[in-house]
């Protein structure tokens, strides 16, 4: 779950305003694993294929059993732990590679939609509905035109990061700046899953991620095209 809202020094740091919940319990006990390991053949490329194993886990028990959703929690919140200690060795050991990099963002892609799909399946299982599917595909639908929309973006600028498509909010409107990014953090979203997991309301994470991606999408496709359309 690639984060789209803190900035690459924030995320180094792993400073509050990328991980605003882990900073209170995950990054601590990711900080001394990593330290631990640093002077170890374990490198962060195992850490990051060891973190597939509860990743899936956690989606098969879905499909398995719908209503294991408490331990599918315990299992995406492990499969974070292996997530956020690997960078960190990799800092630590001065190992990181474009390869390491590469793999991390992809293992992070496919947990997103296995895990989706898995909590979708569940839902629908649990209610009786065909909703969840529907849900499902809108946030799967959504997520391709956001990040699609942020490649070209890039490709259009020359550079690796995309231009903020929303204008700095200042003063009394800071907060509306923070609320619209807010939901583009990886953190907040990892532990939105794992509580609808472990209290069932999946259906509703499903429709928060969905309505997020969607609403992000629209919104940067009309404010990049402006900016666009003024450089012409």
């Amino acid at each position: 779950m690639s984060s789209t809202s803190a900035s690459p020094s924030d995320l180094a740091r792993g400073g509050p305003a990328a991980y605003p919940v882990s900073r209170w319990y995950v990054i601590p006990i990711t900080r001394r694993i990593a330290s631990r390991l640093t002077h170890t053949p374990v490198r962060p490329t195992h850490i990051t294929l060891l973190g597939l194993l509860p990743g899936l886990s956690a989606a098969g028990l879905l499909f398995a059993d719908p209503g294991a959703g408490g331990v599918a929690a315990a299992l995406v919140l492990a499969a974070w732990f292996a997530d956020r200690t690997d960078g960190l060795l990799a800092r630590s050991q001065h190992s990181a590679s474009p390869f390491g990099a590469w793999l991390d963002a992809n293992i992070d892609e496919l947990h997103d939609v296995v895990w989706h799909a898995g909590a979708a399946y569940a839902a629908a299982a649990l209610s009786a509905s065909q909703l969840p599917w529907f849900l499902l595909i809108g946030f799967l639908a959504g997520k391709y035109l956001f990040m699609t929309g942020l490649a070209e973006e890039r490709t259009l600028n020359g550079s690796g990061e995309p231009q903020p498509a929303v204008p700095a909010a200042a003063g009394s409107c800071g907060w509306i700046r923070a609320a619209y990014h807010l939901p583009g953090n990886s953190d907040i979203r990892l532990h939105l899953l794992i509580a609808g997991l472990a209290t069932g309301w999946m259906t509703a994470e499903l429709a928060l991620v969905a309505a997020y991606y969607n609403f992000r999408w629209i919104a940067r496709f009309g404010l990049t095209a402006r900016r666009l359309e003024g450089c012409r």
